[in-house]
């Protein structure tokens, strides 16, 4: 567990100690603006944590399956939120933007719950991860899909799909494309599931940001290490780029080496072809 928690708290913890909750989640304050009742949030809670032990891991594993056979992805994870978390979440929702959630529309207004990452290594291949996602899903998106983008991110990528209503959404660290379901085909009031497609660059970057400054807000160097996340943002950004540059480099060199032939129709070594290519690049043609 990080900084922020002695330990992980079980929902029946919870439910037996709101004090200690609120005191050790550091949502004291934040519960007396949220406007609930405790008994309110706590009914709520039950139901979500018995879906979250019996229905929601079959539920998600059926994703999981079709996405496991997809082409030019390098891995995926998945998570269903802890119940603590869910709380947490709740509470903050309504003391920040006044929007408490009940017993019957928490599911569609929560729509992180099931939650999964697929990563890609190149760039580029979002498109083909995103055809494969809108092939098998499209029916079943709640919201408009959101391509999220640090400013001065060259948006010319996603010209293919950009016609076709995702939104871009600009910030100063956060990459990712993200994908909102009706994880219950049938049950347009039932759980959410958001996808997140994004490089493993860019994912290294948000599991150091995860760990070190989104729950570490309230340290004295919480300033210093936003800077530092900022900056190492801007370089997975070029790491990307200098992959796509790599692979289309290795790309034109596949292409021309069986077809190398000089001016003097004298086939090429492979270093000359290499050469050739470089020059190419090098010279922007």
């Amino acid at each position: 567990m990080n900084e922020l928690y002695k330990a992980r708290m079980t929902f029946a913890e919870i439910k037996d100690n709101k004090e200690l909750f609120l005191r050790e989640y550091k949502l004291v304050e934040e519960f007396k603006k949220s406007g609930y009742e405790w008994d309110e949030l706590m009914q709520i809670a039950e139901q979500y944590e018995k879906n979250r032990t019996s229905k929601y891991p079959k539920l998600i594993q059926t994703y999981i399956s079709k996405i496991a056979t997809f082409s030019s992805i390098h891995s995926y994870r998945y998570r269903i939120k802890e119940t603590d978390s869910f709380i947490k979440k709740m509470i903050i929702k309504a003391s920040g933007k006044g929007k408490k959630v009940s017993l019957d529309n928490y599911l569609i207004n929560i729509t992180d719950l099931l939650g999964i990452r697929v990563l890609y290594v190149f760039k580029e291949d979002y498109y083909t991860v995103h055809k494969q996602l809108m092939g098998e899903f499209q029916h079943q998106l709640v919201e408009n899909v959101h391509i999220k983008l640090q400013k001065g991110d060259d948006n010319s990528i996603y010209e293919k799909i950009l016609d076709c209503d995702p939104i871009p959404e600009y910030n100063s660290t956060y990459r990712s494309i993200h994908y909102t379901l009706c994880a219950e085909k049938n049950n347009l009031k039932g759980v959410r599931l958001e996808i997140q497609t994004r490089t493993i660059f860019e994912e290294g970057w948000s599991e150091i940001n995860h760990k070190l400054v989104y729950k570490n807000q309230d340290v004295a160097d919480y300033f210093a290490l936003l800077q530092a996340s900022k900056i190492l943002s801007t370089l997975v950004g070029n790491c990307d780029t200098l992959g796509m540059l790599m692979k289309n480099i290795y790309d034109e060199y596949m292409r021309r080496k069986s077809e190398a032939i000089d001016t003097k129709g004298v086939h090429m070594s492979e270093s000359e072809v290499m050469k050739d290519i470089l020059n190419d690049f090098l010279m922007n043609k």
